[in-house]
């Protein structure tokens, strides 16, 4: 009886290593994928990751912040298999079988320091001081301080949608006498802090400015808000988009990253990081 037991107890623990074994080849492997590109896009990629992976634990997904243009680039050289863009693209990244998808609206807020007494600026004044034409703010109605233009490096998707939007409608160039941000957030900070400063942020970054004693400037005398994006009225504003080479196939991760952004639980989470939600 002893014997039998023996037997039985070694049999029952070869069983148990050989299920071990077998559990530890059938583990699945976690995948890790790197997307990048906008500023203006990551706070919603990097929102919507971890809430990502908990549905897709076999997948673990990084953003770098690398600029609009540097991720399509990236996208096109293969080192990204999406990317984030916060302006519309180009003929030639479009020819090149780049497809975008809209994922969030955005305005472009325009911010000034606390020493400049304006609140309104037309359109067309806003080129005129982008350009360069304009340099005092005595030659908009406010006092005798030189204007200090805040930009956008020009790998920047904000930096190509406000020249397309508000430049190139005027017919002007951007002037080269400014002073350079890398993000949203660093522009903020030199708005607040460069006396006659102003500059462009994306909608979603206007408590920075106004937190640090800023102004956010209405435009035509339109106030930059969600409703007056949504509407139309508002003259600044933009599609935020993810990017992909040729349409996004079905049982991809980069297909259900899109999916996610574009459902129901990934535009609640648009919305509160204060862009505003597609559906």
């Amino acid at each position: 009886m002893k014997k039998l037991f023996l037997i039985l107890l070694v049999s029952m623990s070869s069983f148990a290593l050989f299920a071990g074994g077998e559990s530890e080849t059938v583990k699945e492997e976690v995948v890790n994928y790197t997307f990048g590109g906008s500023s203006t896009v990551a706070p919603i990629a990097k929102s919507v990751i971890p809430e990502f992976e908990k549905e897709y634990p076999s997948v673990e997904v990084g953003y770098e912040t690398l600029g609009s243009s540097t991720g399509i680039k990236q996208l096109l050289a293969g080192t990204l298999s999406l990317a984030g863009s916060s302006r519309d693209l180009k003929q030639s990244e479009l020819d090149a079988n780049c497809v975008p998808t809209v994922i969030a609206l955005d305005g472009l807020s325009v911010g000034v320091n606390a020493s400049v007494n304006i609140s309104n600026l037309s359109l067309a004044q806003l080129a005129a001081i982008f350009s360069g034409e304009i340099t005092n703010w005595s030659e908009v109605g406010g006092d005798d301080i030189k204007i200090e233009l805040i930009e956008r490096d020009e790998t920047s998707g904000t930096y190509g949608s406000f020249n397309e939007i508000v430049l190139e409608s005027q017919g002007k160039e951007p002037t080269k006498n400014a002073i350079i941000a890398k993000e949203n957030g660093e522009v903020a900070t030199k708005i607040a802090s460069t006396p006659g400063s102003i500059g462009y942020i994306g909608m979603a970054f206007n408590h920075i400015i106004t937190n640090a004693g800023g102004k956010i400037l209405t435009i035509d005398g339109v106030e930059p808000s969600s409703d007056n994006v949504i509407n139309k009225t508002y003259p600044i504003s933009r599609a935020l988009y993810v990017v992909t080479i040729g349409e996004p196939k079905d049982n991809t991760v980069e297909k259900d990253f899109i999916d996610f952004l574009l459902s129901k639980k990934g535009q609640a989470i648009v919305a509160e990081n204060e862009f505003i939600s597609i559906n």
